[in-house]
């Protein structure tokens, strides 16, 4: 019989058919053997598209902008949310403030009998707690990236601080049926085997079910390695800072007796250099916990060294993305060898092609990946703890350096201007021969900037990605510095207006083919522009907003971002100046819609923003919020309204399943 497609030549040899086996009058005959089997006609024109599937949906009741003192002092949430059409109770639910000890009455912490239960202590490589110039426990108000970690059926909470040291916390949590969370105990893990942990910022869940962390800021090692005393060190550090510096020495028990009571310590900075190098910081650090809570810590080094904010691990389990915080940075994406083992790969830095006008208010561009070689973390570890009695390498092992000319030019031959060291001001690089693989990965910055890589983004914080329109998006706290036009030489990639609120851009995924023509990833970001942007604005005297210099409609120097799969929703967490209160957004990405769902209280960040979809059986928004009266407006720590300096860990919700 003849083989019938939806195509017309196959209606038309439909009709043909009956024609033949029909007449207009007479009786009908007998019926004739069936025919061979006709070609099959062309495929015809695609069908009407089918019934649209059941939408999801979620939106949240506006917080408002915090107008009396009252709601300046506190942290303030939406207190519903719509998903899928039902509308829910929601608020923001505290499980831990910092300086405390769930464990104990009243969960006050005990800095005596048990310093290392207590949410924010800082313990140096001994397990000793550290203390500040007045002899007090440092317990630092810090909180920043936090994970739920599930393991052996139960739930525990990692949590870390931007401090430097950074403390590394994993809490026990128990949820009832009702979706409450709530903190049972708490103990600071032993950072000694990565030779320390620093200034941790953001991080991420991978989806192998462990915590990535970062370090962001390291010391710039050609600053550190050059100094020559402690009271050198004191009059030119600011970032690290010395108070910093003296508690990495601390750390490792290095001798800082200060006979003088000048400030500045007595003993050999020399020491001090002997056992801290500036290269145990800037790195991935992959967290597994057992079902006893208990560690396994990676310290991830051929993923490359910078101020890291974000590693994000894309869906192919192999492709990371990393932003970089700081002035004049770039991109950077790894390859691992192997999916859910970040131990070795392929480091990649981004070109920046800018499509948009030079010095217009928008940043548009294509982007180009150039390789920085493959490592694994046990080469690159090798140069920090020798096995031949050599000395551990130093930033002059690596390069020479020269100072530039007026024009920005470099004096001799062979060396090229950059601007790669978190840091305005230009420098004059060679990289010394055989010299490629340590570079790449304790100097990523610079190395990528001499090969050409766009090292001119500036404050490159939060990163996440959508699934549903395979798109990246970025946050850049502010547009300016690196990213405008520089004079006096060097590279100038990027070139577009200041804009001090900032802004979250979109890059577009796809697959990246190198010069060889092999497909390196189907992962990569592809282009730059603008999804959101801060306004700057100037408020009249008498204004309930006069004082913010962005536009309380909008963000302001967004910072953290998490992306809710099949609902449209980008978190945007704001660290800002711009806006009195800092505060989290929701952002829906198809209708464009901007929702203040939580602010916070004077002088605090938002941090760790990052969704649970389902976490036995209810969905969760994590969040934390920052350093209260530690950043600004300081004094209204003594209004009566004054919530206290500590931390807040909690969580938006309970949703019910958002999957």
């Amino acid at each position: 019989m003849t083989k019938i497609r939806t195509g017309r030549s196959a209606g038309a040899v439909l009709l043909a058919s009956a024609l033949a086996l029909t007449s207009c009058t007479g009786d009908k005959g007998t019926t004739g053997p069936t025919g061979a089997t006709g070609n099959e006609g062309p495929q015809g024109p695609e069908g009407p598209p089918g019934p649209a599937g059941a939408t999801k949906w979620l939106s949240f009741a506006d917080v408002g902008f915090p107008r009396t003192n009252a709601e300046k002092n506190t942290v303030r949430a939406s207190s519903s949310a719509n998903v899928n059409g039902t509308e829910i109770p929601i608020s923001f639910n505290t499980i831990l403030r910092g300086n405390q000890d769930p464990a104990r009455p009243e969960r006050k912490c005990d800095l005596v009998n048990s310093p290392n239960t207590c949410l924010g202590v800082l313990l140096s490589a001994a397990g000793k707690p550290l203390r500040d110039d007045a002899g007090e426990v440092v317990v630092t108000n810090t909180q920043d990236n936090t994970s739920f970690i599930e393991a052996g059926g139960k739930i525990f909470m990692y949590n870390s601080t931007e401090s430097n040291p950074a403390g590394m916390f994993v809490t026990s949590i128990i949820q009832d049926a009702a979706g409450h969370l709530s903190a049972t105990s708490t103990r600071a893990l032993d950072t000694s085997s990565l030779d320390g942990f620093w200034y941790s910022c953001a991080g991420t869940k991978s989806p192998w079910g462990t915590h990535l962390a970062s370090e962001e800021f390291p010391p710039d090692a050609r600053f550190v390695q050059s100094r020559t005393d402690w009271a050198h060190l004191k009059a030119t550090a600011t970032s690290p800072t010395f108070a910093e510096f003296k508690l990495a020495a601390q750390y490792f028990a290095v001798d800082l007796t200060d006979a003088n009571t000048d400030g500045i310590p007595d003993g050999d900075y020399a020491s001090f250099l002997a056992k801290y190098s500036p290269y145990f910081a800037g790195y991935p650090v992959e967290i597994t916990l057992d079902a006893n809570g208990n560690a396994t810590l990676k310290k991830h080094y051929a993923v490359g060294r910078g101020s890291l904010e974000v590693p994000y691990v894309m869906p192919d389990n192999k492709t990371v993305l990393l932003t970089d915080d700081g002035a004049n940075v770039s991109l950077y994406m790894f390859i691992a060898d192997t999916a859910k083992d970040l131990s070795a790969g392929t480091l990649y830095a981004m070109r920046a092609y800018q499509t948009s006008p030079v010095g217009s208010a928008n940043f548009t561009a294509d982007i180009e990946w150039i390789n920085l070689g493959h490592a694994t973390s046990d080469q690159i570890r090798a140069y920090l703890h020798p096995t031949d009695n050599t000395p551990r390498i130093t930033f002059v092992d690596m390069f020479e350096a020269e100072t530039p000319n007026a024009d920005g030019s470099c004096p001799t031959a062979g060396f090229k201007s950059v601007r790669a060291a978190n840091s305005e001001t230009l420098e004059c690089l060679k990289l010394k021969p055989g010299m490629e693989l340590p570079a790449s990965r304790f100097e990523t910055r610079r190395y990528a900037a001499l090969l050409g890589a766009t090292a001119e983004l500036n404050k490159e914080e939060g990163l996440t990605y959508d699934p549903d329109s395979h798109t990246v998006y970025i946050a850049l706290t502010e547009i300016s510095k690196g990213m405008t036009t520089q004079a006096g030489g060097g590279p100038d990639h990027i070139s577009v207006a200041t804009n001090l609120c900032g802004g979250v851009f979109a890059l577009n995924v796809g697959p990246w083919t190198d010069g060889d023509a092999k497909v390196v990833t189907q992962y990569a970001p592809l282009n730059w522009y603008p999804v959101v942007v801060g306004q700057p604005t100037t408020y009249a005297a008498g204004s309930p907003y006069v004082g913010n210099t962005c536009s309380v409609n909008g963000i302001s120097s967004p910072d953290n971002v998490t992306y809710l799969p099949g609902y449209n929703t980008l978190i945007i967490g704001e660290d800002t100046s711009g806006h009195q209160n800092d505060a989290i957004w929701a952002f829906n990405t198809v209708t464009k819609k901007l929702t203040r769902i939580l602010t916070t209280p004077y002088g605090s960040e938002t941090t760790s923003p990052f969704w649970y979809p389902e976490l036995g059986g209810h969905g969760y928004l994590l969040s934390v919020v920052q350093h209260p009266y530690g950043e600004s407006d300081t004094t209204h720590i003594t209004d009566s309204e004054a919530t206290g300096r500590d931390s807040w860990v909690g969580v938006f919700g309970p949703f019910p399943p958002l999957k």
